[in-house]
């Protein structure tokens, strides 16, 4: 059987999202958080708003590195299989 040499990063977008994507949201929505109000409190994940920045982020983000990283990268990781 042959062993897969790609890196988990690069072996699906899913597995890329999951890996650098998603905790990039989640810190940079509790970082503006903090900067902006100085402390968390309970409504903060109530608030609907919260929610539509953090997938604003995420699409911006996601389709930059996309671009930028992930689509370069497991191309080459493809062609060298």
């Amino acid at each position: 059987m042959k062993q897969n040499n790609t890196p988990f990063l690069y072996r699906s977008f899913f597995n890329f999202w999951l890996v650098l994507i998603l905790p990039a949201g989640i810190i940079t929505a509790l970082v503006t958080h903090l900067i902006a109000q100085g402390s968390l409190s309970s409504n903060f994940f109530k608030l609907p708003s919260t929610y539509a920045k953090f997938v604003l982020f995420q699409v911006i983000f996601g389709t930059w590195m996309y671009y930028r990283d992930y689509k370069p990268k497991s191309k080459k990781f493809r062609e060298n299989a």
